[in-house]
C-alpha cells in the first residue's frame, strides 16, 4: 500500500507545472551558477599565483641579504589566503573577506584585503548551490506540500483513502517520500549538469577528498529540503483549507529564508560589541613599552634592530601579537555569535553547514588565520635557530656588523601554505548543523503525524 501511495503522489508532482517550473529555474540557475563561477575562479587563481610569486621573489631578494633583512626589515611577507574550488558549491562571501596578512617574525599586520574587484559595486549573492537549493527547493518543497492533506479534505479525496484499509501514518509517510523523491529530481540533475561543467573546466580536480565533500552537501541538501517538505506537511495537517495553508506557509518561509538569516549579525553587533581598533592599538604599545622598561631603556625601539637582544624582541612582540589577536578572535567571535542566533532558521543552518563541509566562508578565514598565527610563530623559531649570539645580550659593535653578514639561504626559511580542510575535519565541523537539520525534520514529521492522527475528515 505504501508504495502506491508514494507513486500516486511522486505521479502527481511530476505532471505538475510546479514541478516543471522548479526543474526549469534549478537547470537555469545551475548552469549560469557554473559559467560565472568559472570565469571567477580562473581569476582568482591567476591572481593567486601572481601574489604568491611576487612575494617568493621578494623572499629571494631578502635572503641574499642578511638574515636581518629576512626576519624584521620592511617590507614585510605577504601571505594569501588560497581560492577554494567548492567555491560554486558554498561561495560564503569569500570576496568580501580579508585575504592576506603581512608577516615577520616580530609581527602580522592585517588582516588585508588584496582582491581585484570594485568596492562600490553594490554586493550580491553569489549563484552558488547554498542559493539554489536554500531558496529555490526550500519554496518549492512548501509549494509541493501546502494542499497534501487540506487540499484532499477540500476535493473529499482524503475521506476517500482514508474509508479503505490505510492507515493515517502510512499515507502520511507515502506522501513524504513521493515528495521528496520529486524534490530530489531537480536537485540531483542541476548537481550534476553543474558538476560536469565545473569539471570540463578544469576548476575541480579529480581528488577523492572533494568528491567526498560533494557527496556530503548532496545528502545535507536533501535533509534541508527535507525540513520544508515536513513542515508543509505539518501546516496543511493543521489547516482546513489549502489557501490558509499557503498563506501561513509564505509567512514561514520569509521567515526562515529572509528574515533570520539577515538579523543575526545586527543582534550579535548588539550584544558583543568591539572595542576600538585604536583602543586597541594603544593597549598593545603600552604593553611593548612595559616589557621594555624591565629590561631597562636604551637607544633601541620596540622593534627589533640589529644588536638588540633577540629575547626582549621577541617577549615584546608576542606580548603585542596577543593582544592583536584577541581583538581578531573576538571579531570571530562576533561572527560565530551571528551564526548561532541564526541557527534557529534552517536555511541558516544550511548555508553555515554548507560552508563548513567544504572549508569556505568564514571557516576557511578563521584556518587562515590560525594559520597565520602559526606562520609567524615558525619565523620566530627560525630566527633563533639562525641566530648566531646569545639572544639574551646585547651586541657590540662587531657583532652587529657581523650579524648583518650573517646570510641564510631559501630553502631554510619556512614557506606559508594555505591547504584546504579534508573531509574528517570538515564533517566534524558541520556535524552539529547536520544534528540540527535532523532534530528539525524529527520535530516536523512527528508534529505533522501528531496533528494528522486528530485531523477530522
Amino acid at each position: 500500500m505504501l508504495r502506491e501511495i508514494v507513486w500516486r503522489e511522486l505521479s502527481d508532482h511530476l505532471q505538475s507545472l510546479r514541478f516543471a517550473l522548479t526543474l526549469l529555474l534549478v537547470i537555469v540557475l545551475m548552469l549560469t551558477g557554473s559559467m560565472l563561477y568559472i570565469h571567477d575562479y580562473h581569476q582568482q587563481v591567476a591572481d593567486y599565483r601572481e601574489n604568491v610569486s611576487t612575494n617568493l621573489d621578494l623572499l629571494k631578494k631578502k635572503a641574499e641579504k642578511d638574515l636581518h633583512e629576512v626576519v624584521s626589515d620592511p617590507p614585510n611577507l605577504l601571505i594569501y589566503r588560497a581560492p577554494s574550488p567548492l567555491g560554486f558549491i558554498a561561495e560564503g562571501h569569500e570576496k568580501d573577506l580579508p585575504n592576506a596578512f603581512a608577516v615577520d617574525a616580530f609581527e602580522m599586520v592585517g588582516p588585508q584585503t588584496i582582491l581585484r574587484r570594485n568596492y562600490t559595486l553594490q554586493r550580491f549573492d553569489a549563484l552558488d548551490w547554498v542559493f539554489t537549493v536554500g531558496v529555490i527547493l526550500s519554496f518549492a518543497a512548501f509549494a509541493m506540500t501546502y494542499d497534501s492533506i487540506s487540499g484532499e479534505a477540500e476535493t473529499g479525496t482524503l475521506r476517500l483513502c482514508l474509508s479503505n484499509s490505510l492507515s493515517r501514518a502510512t499515507l502520511l509517510f507515502g506522501k513524504y517520500i513521493g515528495t521528496i523523491i520529486s524534490l530530489s529530481i531537480p536537485l540531483i540533475i542541476g548537481i550534476c549538469m553543474n558538476t560536469l561543467i565545473i569539471s570540463l573546466f578544469g576548476v575541480l580536480p579529480f581528488e577523492p577528498p572533494y568528491w567526498l565533500q560533494i557527496g556530503g552537501v548532496v545528502l545535507f541538501s536533501v535533509l534541508y529540503i527535507s525540513v520544508f517538505a515536513t513542515l508543509g506537511l505539518f501546516i496543511s495537517c493543521l489547516t482546513r483549507s489549502s489557501a490558509v495553508s499557503l498563506v501561513l506557509l509564505l509567512l514561514v518561509w520569509v521567515c526562515f529564508a529572509v528574515f533570520i538569516p539577515r538579523t543575526g549579525g545586527l543582534l550579535a553587533s548588539r550584544l558583543a560589541e568591539l572595542p576600538n581598533e585604536k583602543t586597541v592599538a594603544r593597549q598593545a604599545s603600552e604593553t611593548g613599552y612595559e616589557i621594555l622598561k624591565r629590561y631597562g631603556k636604551d637607544r633601541f625601539s620596540a622593534h627589533w634592530s640589529p644588536g638588540e637582544p633577540l629575547t626582549r624582541a621577541a617577549k615584546i612582540a608576542d606580548a603585542k601579537q596577543a593582544i592583536y589577536n584577541a581583538y581578531r578572535q573576538q571579531q570571530l567571535h562576533q561572527v560565530k555569535l551571528a551564526q548561532n542566533i541564526s541557527r534557529i532558521s534552517p536555511t541558516a543552518i544550511y548555508q553555515i553547514g554548507s560552508e563548513a563541509l567544504v572549508g569556505t566562508g568564514i571557516k576557511h578565514y578563521e584556518r587562515f588565520f590560525k594559520k597565520a598565527i602559526a606562520y609567524r610563530r615558525s619565523l620566530l623559531q627560525f630566527t633563533y635557530e639562525e641566530y648566531p649570539f646569545n639572544p639574551n645580550l646585547f651586541l657590540e659593535d662587531a657583532d652587529r656588523q657581523q650579524l648583518r653578514e650573517t646570510q641564510t639561504t631559501l630553502d631554510k626559511i619556512p614557506k606559508f601554505e594555505d591547504t584546504p580542510s579534508d573531509f574528517s575535519t570538515a564533517f566534524a565541523e558541520a556535524s552539529l548543523d547536520i544534528l540540527l537539520l535532523f532534530l528539525f525534520n524529527l520535530v516536523f514529521f512527528m508534529g505533522a503525524f501528531l496533528a494528522f492522527t486528530r485531523y477530522d475528515v
